[in-house]
């Protein structure tokens, strides 16, 4: 059997029995077909221990990141693994890989207070210029297509920040997600778990029910909450696109990408004193250690512990 086709085997057993995510289903997609490439379309029953290190060092002579060289080894293993169980394979040529990978512990990166500020200004700024200008122009209380994207880029750069939801999560926002009666949204996050953010900020609220109103006239087949001009559920990509174009109007001149506004709310929560299992909740991380890397970036979370429990503060040494 051609690798091709043993790759489309395996996707179509495991979307059905694994009941995987998209996300995931396309990850082991991308990983599979930059194999099958490398490997020319051998038969299965061919590759071995020889082509698996061959392969491993051109992905490291191309300078892919640590972590991304050990994902595509995880979705490779899990292949050979599914072909051995299936008597496609008598023995998966991944159990003689033993080479480990330590990835370098990456610090999230975080906007400060100040450019968050910055940022929701210009997106409320935006609507307020629009506003006025729309009516300016037409004595029509319906708002010109160019006022309705300020209104979802507004309450998009509010949510990403307010709920530190994943951009991922934010896209597949459907209305009917949207509780305004409790002031919550129901998420969909990683591994298919659902869980209930709530919005706590009456300004994020109030955005939020704006456009809706706006959104429900919106003549579309779609559910989803947030759209594109055409019509359609707006993409990861256009997410970043929005997050840019209001970067670029604050003025803010760090590179930072829209999971910044994650990383930022999670850091200043435990800056401001919250208990990390909370926080854990709220971003809907399934292992507290994910949650534990934000105490790395929160400066105040470490002097409060210092303060508090280490034991040279208790002595007196200079009488």
């Amino acid at each position: 059997m051609k690798i091709k086709k043993s790759v489309e085997k395996f996707l179509n057993t495991v979307s059905v029995e694994r009941n995987l995510s998209d996300n995931t289903l396309k990850a082991y997609l991308g990983d599979l077909t930059a194999f099958g490439k490398f490997l020319q379309e051998k038969d299965i029953t061919e590759i071995d221990c020889d082509d698996l290190r061959q392969y491993i060092r051109i992905l490291e002579a191309n300078h892919y990141k640590d972590t991304t060289i050990k994902r595509k080894i995880a979705t490779i293993k899990v292949f050979f693994n599914f072909l051995e169980q299936e008597g496609i394979i008598s023995d998966s040529p991944t159990r003689k890989i033993r080479k480990r990978y330590i990835t370098a512990k990456r610090l999230p990166k975080v906007m400060s207070k100040d450019e968050v500020e910055r940022l929701l200004r210009e997106a409320y700024h935006e609507v307020r210029k629009l506003s006025e200008l729309s009516r300016q122009l037409v004595e029509s209380n319906s708002p010109n297509d160019k006022l309705m994207r300020a209104y979802r880029d507004r309450v998009i750069l509010e949510i990403l920040f307010s709920t530190g939801i994943r951009i991922g999560e934010l896209v597949n926002l459907d209305i009917e997600d949207v509780n305004l009666n409790d002031e919550c949204i129901l998420i969909f996050g990683k591994g298919r778990r659902e869980r209930i953010v709530l919005i706590s900020n009456s300004e994020v609220l109030k955005a939020l029910k704006e456009y809706l109103i706006l959104r429900k006239n919106i003549p579309s087949r779609s559910k989803a909450l947030f759209l594109n001009k055409y019509g359609e559920r707006l993409s990861i990509y256009s997410i970043e696109h929005i997050f840019q174009k209001y970067c670029e109007k604050a003025k803010i001149r760090s590179h930072y990408t829209p999971h910044c506004l994650r990383h930022t709310m999670a850091t200043m929560l435990l800056n401001n004193g919250a208990d990390i299992r909370v926080v854990q909740e709220i971003l809907g991380h399934s292992c507290i250690t994910t949650t534990q890397i934000y105490t790395e970036v929160s400066l105040e979370h470490k002097k409060r512990v210092l303060m508090k429990f280490n034991q040279r503060n208790k002595m007196k040494i200079i009488s």
